[in-house]
């Protein structure tokens, strides 16, 4: 088995292939259950943006169900913020809130 792959639009994917990484995929709303089901049969963790996760989410709860590694990625649709929070939230044990800051000036 193979450790890592990305699923993600045209646009992530050729910015993770000019980077280096490999076992990358280009998916849509429509191929993208079966690039995932696919993926999870051959890579250990899986990688998948946030606005293709969207469309498969009930098979993403039902693959980490299982023990896999399914994350999501942020790409220009956003998603990276509120990964992140929740996964805050998980570890400690309750949610961050960003203040505003105010500007003080002389």
């Amino acid at each position: 088995m193979e450790e890592f792959c990305i699923i993600g639009d045209e646009l992530t994917v050729t910015g993770m292939k000019l980077i280096g990484v490999k076992n990358c995929y280009i998916a849509d709303k429509e191929n993208v259950r079966d690039i995932l089901e696919n993926a999870v049969n051959k890579f250990a963790i899986v990688a998948i943006t946030h606005s293709l996760s969207k469309h498969v989410k009930n098979e993403i709860e039902r693959i980490r169900a299982n023990n896999k590694i399914i994350v999501e990625i942020p790409d220009r649709e956003g998603g990276g913020e509120d990964t992140l929070r929740k996964l805050v939230r998980d570890v400690i044990g309750f949610e961050l809130k960003k203040q505003k800051q105010e500007k003080f000036t002389k």
